[in-house]
């Protein structure tokens, strides 16, 4: 009877924990799901109270544990952690303050219990009886397989890890991931030859060409979306340095989006800087950082260009100080080389970066490309009261809305005194200034700030908005500001900037083109299923189980819902480019791989 009550007590806990679970992470509350999983925990629970009565616990534990983990990584990203994130664990101490700020009472109530259930595990061991005859166990042994043979054809469908997830539930999703990543993965990612892709684009004549000679100031600015520019809050502008920035001698782009894995930042730089798809649930710089791709970076140097990348925080961090020797920048300063006088959040602050930055670009041969990446407006975006300038209403403060306005304001600032250190230095009139975000800083699987942001914005707030974010080219004496409404993504980054420079699109493989005279077309990767786009007139998502048929679509237009079969030439355009990256980039993996063993 004891054993009884004591299996009973730990299943409805872990059915209270499954469900929480469900309930605050947003997206991925659907009924199949959750029945999965539901099962599959009825399933393990009577497996152990039946065969291994005395590790309940343990699995109790370890059910927890992956709960905690599992909700964590979901608020800090919007999917689950893999065990190919294992070696991802040397930056988890980078990223503290991030996870620190979801140690909620949600959180925490995935383990809070543990404690208390110790106490009653000690008591149902002492009191456990003598093990039943293995005969008489023999029936339910049998059941117990006949169910696990039923879910085994699940695995059989080749599904992605999120796919098997969004049919098959929290626990079908881990113990699927480890038969994926040494099965169908290691298959998909030895595919031989790269399908045929033009590599050479004619350059456009709009815009060719207006920044010939000139040096190259980018800077990839945290967190920053396109939401947040000519947008005020309680009458204050939350980017005013932006703002004016737009109003003259610039090209700003305002159909942009982020095309981001699992690397966020890094991806970011990876795809702005080579124009080939991140891997997506896997940072690039961490696969393909030792790989020299001739991308940006390198056709600069082809056109007699000095470059240097410069960044607030460790080298190693994402890989950098290795990843960035094999972009092919001539200098890399990190947080090592620089005067670390002033921190905010996970490194170097907005201003201290850019005025050890100004004084590192005096320095430097001309014309220069400078690659500057901002840390201050990073998530959790938690500022010291002092910086904080913006005056929120109550329910806003310490909200991870209100900390995100608060930190892109202070961004905004630094910025603008960077406008002011380059021209102070006899360095604004002959450069251009280079701005995207690098990915969105809150998206909508948080449910706070969806609706917090909802609540501002007086719409929905979607993942089309999340996911766009601002490129702005600032020419100093173009005389006027164009918009273009060109749809395009961080793929496109390179070429477009290239033809402003007046420099041919020379790389061996390039998926993105010239935003100045290119067709509308972005191809979505990691949040939004592969395969997803959105080309001006039509935005299609891919189902979460990987059915095409099961996917939705409308016009972008008249928001009116289409048929899945209207939509199959971009997700054809869409999966192309996400294919050609692949292969070409195993494809030097694999070269690479082998002028190692032969050594």
């Amino acid at each position: 009877m004891k054993k009884k009550r004591y299996t009973l007590l730990l299943y409805v806990l872990i059915c209270v924990k499954l469900f929480l679970f469900y309930l605050f992470t947003v997206g991925t509350i659907k009924i199949q799901s959750m029945v999965s999983s539901f099962l599959w925990c009825s399933l393990l629970v009577v497996l152990f109270a039946t065969f291994l009565e005395k590790q309940q616990f343990l699995l109790y534990c370890v059910l927890s544990g992956m709960f905690i983990v599992d909700y964590l990584y979901f608020q800090n990203f919007g999917s689950l952690p893999s065990i190919k994130h294992l070696l991802l664990l040397p930056q988890l101490p980078k990223v503290g303050s991030s996870i620190k700020y979801f140690l909620n009472p949600v959180s925490l109530s995935f383990v809070a219990d543990i404690p208390l259930v110790v106490f009653f595990d000690k008591r149902y061991l002492k009191g456990l009886s003598q093990r039943e005859k293995r005969a008489e166990k023999f029936p339910l042994l049998l059941m117990v397989l006949c169910t696990a043979f039923a879910f085994f054809p699940a695995f059989t469908e080749g599904l992605k890890p999120m796919q098997f997830f969004n049919k098959y539930g929290l626990v079908a999703y881990h113990i699927y991931d480890p038969v994926y990543l040494l099965s169908f993965e290691k298959h998909t990612a030895a595919a031989p030859n790269p399908p045929v892709v033009q590599t050479q684009r004619e350059t456009g004549k709009k815009f060719f060409g207006i920044a010939q000679n000139r040096n190259v100031i980018a800077v990839q600015f945290e967190a920053l979306q396109n939401v947040l520019l000519r947008r005020t809050y309680n009458g204050q502008p939350v980017t005013p340095n932006l703002n004016a920035l737009l109003e003259k001698n610039s090209i700003y782009f305002s159909n942009y989006f982020q095309q981001t894995g699992a690397g966020n930042t890094a991806d970011a730089e990876f795809v702005s800087l080579t124009s080939l798809h991140a891997p997506g649930d896997r940072p690039a710089y961490e696969i393909y950082g030792d790989i020299e791709l001739d991308g940006l970076v390198r056709a600069l140097k082809r056109a007699r260009y000095h470059t240097v990348a410069i960044h607030g925080n460790t080298k190693s961090f994402w890989n950098r100080d290795r990843a960035y020797v094999s972009l092919g920048f001539d200098e890399f300063f990190g947080l090592e080389d620089l005067n670390p006088d002033d921190i905010v959040g996970m490194g170097l602050s907005d201003f201290s970066l850019y005025r050890q930055a100004v004084e590192i670009l005096k320095k430097l041969p001309r014309p220069f490309f400078a690659f500057v990446v901002t840390l201050s407006s990073h998530t959790p975006f938690i500022l010291p009261e002092n910086l904080k300038t913006l005056q929120l209403d109550a329910r806003h403060e310490n909200t991870l809305f209100g900390n995100y306005l608060q930190a892109i304001n202070y961004a905004d600032r630094a910025f603008g005194y960077f406008l002011q250190l380059l021209k102070a230095a006899g360095l604004y009139e002959n450069s251009i200034v280079v701005v995207y975000g690098d990915h969105a800083g809150l998206y909508p699987f948080n449910k706070e700030s969806k609706q917090l942001m909802s609540e501002w914005l007086k719409e929905e707030y979607s993942y089309l908005t999340a996911l766009n974010v601002p490129l702005i080219i600032h020419v100093p004496g173009l005389g006027k500001s164009y918009e273009i409404t060109t749809v395009g993504g961080q793929v496109d980054f390179t070429p477009t900037l290239l033809n402003v420079l007046g420099l041919k699109c020379d790389l061996k493989v390039c998926v993105g083109r010239d935003l100045c005279n290119g067709d509308d077309f972005v191809a979505f990767r990691y949040h939004l299923p592969d395969g997803s786009f959105l080309d001006g007139s039509r935005f299609f998502t891919v189902s979460e189980d990987g059915r095409i048929a099961n996917s939705t679509g409308f016009d972008a237009n008249t928001k009116e819902s289409l048929p899945y079969y209207e939509f199959l030439d971009g997700y054809k355009r869409a999966m192309k480019q996400i294919e050609v990256s692949r292969h070409f980039l195993e494809s030097l993996r694999g070269t690479v791989t082998e002028r190692v063993e032969t050594r």
